[in-house]
């Protein structure tokens, strides 16, 4: 994703969540705004009723809820101040399609104190259900310390 594109979604993340995820890439800038506005049910509304989730803290989960819960703790303590994505990769197969690539996530504690930035990998699987592009799959991932 280009820098200028999350300019772009920073100046006006309500936009972008307002149109339906008619596309696979939809989906993700959506996904995208939702994190750098710390919005848990944005995040949430990207994900199919039986998505399986593998968020960076805990094994897994199956749905929105589980996505909401997982960001919705992680905003309690943090709040995004910078989100990226390089090496991102993104194949359209009929209705499916699969991203992969590595984000980069700088937020700073709640309770103040220094920014930390959080490197890992994704894997994304997307599927179009009835003209709306939804999450079925997602594992994000940091590498051992």
């Amino acid at each position: 994703m280009k820098t200028k594109w999350l300019v772009l979604l920073m100046l006006f993340p309500a936009w972008s969540l307002g149109f339906a995820n008619d596309s696979p890439q939809a989906l993700q800038d959506a996904f995208m705004t939702a994190l750098l506005s710390n919005d848990a049910d944005g995040i949430a509304d990207c994900f199919a009723a039986d998505a399986t989730n593998f968020p960076l803290d805990s094994m897994s989960g199956i749905g929105p809820e589980s996505a909401r819960a997982s960001w919705g703790g992680f905003f309690t303590a943090y709040r995004v101040i910078d989100a990226r994505l390089s090496d991102d990769q993104l194949i359209v197969l009929g209705d499916t399609a699969v991203a992969w690539g590595l984000f980069n996530i700088t937020a700073e504690p709640v309770e103040g104190g220094e920014p930390v930035e959080i490197k890992g990998r994704y894997t994304d699987v997307a599927k179009n259900m009835d003209g709306t592009w939804l999450y079925i799959m997602d594992h994000a991932s940091v590498p051992s310390p």
